[in-house]
């Protein structure tokens, strides 16, 4: 991608083959790894449902194909799937897990991770809330991609929202939460890395709460001075480069994507060794904001696209780790 925003969509195969390669790994992993593993080659009622991981990865395929099912209701009246139902259960689903987990396998250390994830499922909860998110209105990327070859034909669409917006994404999301099945079991009592991945994890939530607040204020600010016909003023660029996003164009990417490698540091602190069976899950979360026409690329384009003066900020401001700003030129 330029920094102009003339970025190139990658082709279906891209993103496809992508989805489908990093699926296969949790798969492999997951079955030859974890206990899952012994549900799949001799699958019993004590191997399948008796082991907590386990049954949450069943329960998981399960509801991931309900959701698939109920996303398919909109074609009829608008020709196409509904994906925001995926986005609406984003921040609920990972801390539900870990208190799964917990009331599975009670200990001091899952019950501390299942409270942190949350304070960060409430927290994101209320931001997507006070945005509308659950009004049921698509984000503005998806409307994007679905204009991309091969992604504006309905089979081409529906095959995509079956593997990358329904599955690959509740796969994702189970995976960064893996950690809490992890520490399943641990005979480590907690010590001083459980209180730096805490430490960690409550920061880097203040840190996205104080970036989504800025943003909101800035957006609801800029919208009334429009609806009122008044001066824009400060806001006349139309994108906020004040507070953290002076520092980054992307704060609150940075702190969700840090956030659940802090998380997986609970796996280690368990006893876990350094790289673990968990690893997949924050490695492919990272991927899906950084790589290469994932979702920070794809914010840009838009937002180059839509904002005159956004390639100077581009130029002036990190993209996602806070660093000093360059001086305006």
């Amino acid at each position: 991608m330029t920094l102009e925003g003339n970025g190139k969509a990658p082709t279906y195969a891209e993103s496809l083959g992508g989805a489908v390669f990093q699926i296969g790994v949790f798969v492999w992993v997951w079955l030859a790894k974890t206990s899952a593993g012994e549900c799949a080659w001799h699958p019993s009622t004590a191997t399948c449902l008796g082991d907590p991981w386990t049954r949450q990865v069943i329960i998981t395929l399960v509801v991931t194909t309900l959701v698939w099912l109920v996303s398919l209701r909109t074609i009829p009246r608008m020709g196409k799937s509904d994906t925001s139902i995926v986005d609406q259960l984003w921040n609920l689903v990972p801390w539900v897990y870990a208190w799964h987990w917990y009331f599975s396998v009670a200990s001091p250390r899952l019950l501390l991770m299942a409270s942190v994830s949350t304070i960060w499922g409430a927290r994101l909860t209320w931001n997507f809330f006070i945005k509308g998110g659950f009004s049921g209105g698509e984000d503005h990327r998806w409307k994007e991609i679905h204009k991309w070859p091969v992604f504006n034909t309905f089979l081409g669409w529906e095959i995509f929202n079956l593997v990358l917006v329904c599955f690959y994404q509740q796969l994702l999301i189970l995976g960064f939460a893996s950690p809490a099945a992890a520490v399943m079991g641990s005979a480590e009592p907690l010590n001083a890395l459980d209180a730096v991945a805490a430490v960690l994890f409550l920061l880097l939530i203040l840190g996205e709460a104080v970036a989504d607040r800025q943003m909101y204020v800035y957006q609801t600010e800029k919208y009334r001075r429009i609806r009122a016909n008044e001066p824009a003023g400060e806001y006349a660029r139309g994108f906020i480069e004040t507070g953290l996003w002076a520092y980054s164009r992307h704060p609150n990417y940075f702190c969700e994507v840090t956030m659940w490698w802090a998380y997986y540091l609970f796996s280690v602190a368990a006893g876990l060794p350094l790289i673990n069976w968990t690893l997949p899950g924050p490695l492919f979360l990272t991927l899906l904001f950084v790589a290469p026409h994932a979702s920070i690329e794809l914010t840009e384009m838009l937002s180059s696209r839509k904002y005159k003066d956004y390639p100077e900020y581009q130029k002036r401001v990190s993209c996602l780790i806070p660093l000093p700003p360059h001086a305006k030129r």
